[in-house]
């Protein structure tokens, strides 16, 4: 059986979803790509 990516949403200060942006920017990603390597990181 394949397991496929689930899409999730979360809602955050403007603060944190404004530094977000910042290193998503800086780092070449999209903010979602962002969101998913730092999930995976933290719970990996």
């Amino acid at each position: 059986m394949m397991r496929k990516p689930q899409r999730l949403c979360s809602t955050v200060s403007w603060q944190t979803a404004l530094r977000l942006q910042e290193r998503a920017d800086y780092e070449g990603r999209s903010l979602s790509n962002l969101m998913a390597y730092l999930l995976d990181a933290a719970t990996g």
